[in-house]
């Protein structure tokens, strides 16, 4: 083998290995290696939009405060992520990532012995 296909398959083996990482992000996400988000008093009331339009229907009859106590916004964001394998009555949850983690930071705050108010 001369050095020129040696050349390419080191190439190409980076080139995989850059592939292999950039699928792996969000697996990095999902092991906790990321920050949290930062959690602001507008993350939480858009979160508490998003439960009011998305999630209320049902919740109104089952109450979360209970159900996320103790809950931070990592564990809050994992688990609306994964709703249908944690509860098996629950929908994946319909919204974008972004709704997701202002959800999250809502539960997270509601987690904290009831602090906020339900919609």
């Amino acid at each position: 083998m001369g050095a020129p296909t040696r050349v390419l398959l080191v190439a190409v083996a980076v080139a995989a290995l850059l592939v292999i990482v950039a699928d792996a992000l969000p697996v990095a996400r999902w092991l906790g290696l990321d920050p949290p988000p930062v959690v602001t008093p507008a993350l939480v009331a858009r979160g508490r939009e998003v439960l009011a339009r998305r999630c209320w229907g049902c919740h109104r009859e089952v109450p979360l405060a209970p159900r996320v106590r103790g809950w931070d916004v990592r564990r809050a964001y994992d688990a609306i992520g994964r709703l249908p394998e944690l509860y098996r009555a629950m929908p994946p949850f319909p919204g974008t990532d972004e709704e997701r983690r202002a959800l999250a930071a809502y539960l997270a705050e509601l987690g904290e012995a009831g602090a906020v108010a339900a919609p």
